[in-house]
């Protein structure tokens, strides 16, 4: 058996009320809800340890000289705003073509 045969008959278990197409969307949106919930968590965790916001922190950095620790800090935290926002718009788009299904 081949492995585009396996992914369907794995989505037709998985999935018996759903179309390949549609499982599969499913799928993706289930990851993008994971990796927005550990952006999220990584940057609370930022929040948390700075005590504000990511723009007062951004600020901070860039007219300083931080240290290697708060630098990596920053860039991590950076990092995860980006995924927040990237995943958010993964998330609206994917529910979208699920929408239209």
């Amino acid at each position: 058996m081949n492995v585009s045969a396996n992914i369907e008959l794995s989505a037709r278990r998985l999935f018996p009320d759903k179309r390949l197409e549609e499982a599969v969307l499913s799928l993706l949106l289930e990851r993008a809800q994971k990796n927005l919930i550990k952006y999220q968590t990584l940057a609370r965790g930022y929040q948390e340890k700075y005590k504000t916001t990511f723009e007062n922190f951004r600020e901070e950095v860039m007219s300083s000289e931080p240290a290697f620790e708060k630098e990596q800090d920053y860039f991590d935290w950076e990092l995860a705003m980006t995924g927040i926002a990237d995943m958010k718009e993964e998330i609206a788009r994917l529910r979208g073509d699920i929408q239209e299904r």
